[in-house]
């Protein structure tokens, strides 16, 4: 460690309730702690040794359930996406739908995840193992939003249909990740109401 540099505290695994699997309880800490590591020295420092450290596990427990780190990078991803996923329901329009899930990526973004994504995006560009986790999570994610356009307007090409998606979703990234900025419930509805409009760009 060099000198001035802030260490990391340890993990605090969450109290066991009961009947709530162990596992669900060391990999909530596995995630948090990669997260904090990505946020404080990035994907290139960000080592199976440095994470159990901060869990308090040892190595072999990361080993038992991940390859490499991309695949440790990919599985905290999705199980924080899982996490703060919104409830839906088949009575919500697709309107409904979009304001949830950009209200759950607003979350998302918040805290270090903002800028452990984006330190991630830039490390991405030399690492391709990461590259191609990073891509398989987004189009995980991309596909609740590409439906619910579908729903708002059927038929709409595939292509005007990304742009509203990549629209609504750089937007929110920009102001909460880069400007770390907390967007309103109400700046929120104006931003779905915008990528809906965009979906009125189709030719014809």
């Amino acid at each position: 460690m060099t000198e001035g540099s802030k260490a990391l505290e340890p993990v605090s695994t969450p109290a066991r309730g009961r009947g709530r699997p162990r596992d669900e309880e060391k990999d909530a800490a596995i995630a948090e702690a990669t997260w904090r590591l990505l946020a404080e020295k990035g994907y290139e420092a960000l080592t199976f040794e440095s994470v159990a450290e901060l869990v308090g596990c040892s190595r072999s427990t990361l080993y038992r359930r991940f390859a490499n780190k991309a695949e440790l990078v990919e599985a905290t991803l999705g199980q924080t996406s899982r996490r703060i996923e919104p409830r839906i329901d088949d009575s919500m329009s697709p309107r409904e739908v979009l304001i949830a899930h950009a209200r759950a990526l607003c979350t998302y973004m918040a805290g270090p995840r903002g800028p452990a994504t984006l330190m991630m995006s830039f490390s991405a560009e030399h690492h391709a193992e990461l590259a191609a986790a990073i891509a398989r999570h987004g189009m995980n994610e991309q596909t609740f939003y590409l439906r619910e356009f579908e729903r708002a307007r059927p038929g709409t090409s595939e292509q005007v249909r990304d742009f509203a998606f990549n629209t609504l979703i750089g937007t929110i990234i920009f102001h909460v990740a880069v400007l770390r900025t907390t967007l309103t419930e109400r700046q929120i509805i104006r931003l779905v109401d915008g990528a809906l409009t965009l979906l009125e760009m189709e030719p014809g």
